[in-house]
């Protein structure tokens, strides 16, 4: 049997959700100051920006300029694992991102496909797989760090020959 209070409680939650979705004008809703055009959509995540414009390799090339100094660099430094583990989520995110928006988009690029697997397992690698024990993580970081130029080159001449 509903009784009178939950038929109140139901319409009170309604209204707030009619009213919430319906406030201000909706003229002006997303609409950009006058004389401006109104800012693209920057998609982000983990802190870097994730490419919507251009080719498949264009937008791996731009991506790559933005996180492979910062993976360049934490290969580089002595960190412990907690601190590489922190760090990983927001170089692997943004590749995450870009690659599943990349298997929606057509035409589908064999090269690009490829690739951006072996810049997640470079990330895994350096950062350490979350899903491993410490040892584990740490034994891989050290033999990433073993052969990280030569891997690192073979993998940025990769991405040069994008198109």
């Amino acid at each position: 049997m509903v009784r009178s209070k939950d038929i109140l409680c139901i319409a009170i939650i309604a209204s707030f959700l009619f009213v919430g979705s319906g406030c201000g004008d909706p003229g002006k809703q997303d609409a950009a100051p006058a004389g401006k055009t109104p800012a693209p959509q920057v998609e982000k995540a983990g802190g870097f920006v994730v490419p919507s414009d251009g080719t498949p390799g264009e937008r791996v090339k731009k991506l790559w300029e933005s996180t492979s100094p910062v993976i360049r660099a934490d290969a580089k430094t002595a960190l412990g694992d907690k601190e590489y583990q922190e760090k990983r989520t927001a170089l692997f995110s943004p590749w995450v991102m870009l690659q599943g928006k990349l298997s929606l988009a057509e035409p589908k690029d064999e090269k690009v496909q490829r690739t951006i697997p072996e810049i997640l397992k470079l990330i895994d690698n350096v950062y350490g797989f979350p899903g491993y024990d410490e040892a584990r993580r740490e034994k891989d970081r050290q033999t990433a760090k073993k052969y990280f130029d030569e891997r690192f080159q073979k993998l940025d001449r990769q991405i040069k020959d994008l198109n």
